[in-house]
């Protein structure tokens, strides 16, 4: 039963990402040939899957609750194939832009994680927090 309820929860979410990731697009958009809309999307879905990592070590979210969060809305929100494509378009049609986009989304989505997981403060030592994330892994 709590396998159907992660499932679940992975598909509800995966539609409210999708549907977010869309309309952040169109409202951010892109400038010039910078895809400004996807590049904000995969920083702040970076920062929120470390911020929802974080708060489920600390608050021991239900598995079926951090499946939902993480590949569900996050998954449906940010997507590595987007990114790739609008990397080749940029890159094709504007190359110091597609260059400048692949390299501050390999900086700044990995620092955009880690300001993720320290947004919220986690009362633990190491040893425990380790293994509180070993259950709670992403």
């Amino acid at each position: 039963m709590d396998e159907w309820k992660k499932i679940a929860a992975v598909l509800v979410g995966g539609a409210l990402g999708g549907g977010l990731r869309d309309l952040v697009d169109v409202a951010v958009g892109q400038v010039h040939l910078f895809p400004l809309g996807i590049f904000v999307i995969n920083l702040t879905g970076a920062f929120l899957l470390g911020l929802i990592q974080q708060l489920a070590v600390r608050h021991a979210f239900p598995h079926w609750l951090v499946a939902g969060l993480g590949p569900g809305v996050m998954g449906g929100y940010t997507t590595f194939s987007t990114f790739a494509v609008g990397a080749w378009e940029a890159l094709r049609l504007a190359p110091w832009q597609g260059v400048l986009y692949v390299v501050l989304t390999a900086v700044l989505g990995p620092l955009c994680a880690w300001l993720g997981t320290k947004a919220v403060p986690v009362r633990a030592t190491p040893e425990e927090e380790w293994e509180a994330e070993e259950e709670v892994s992403l």
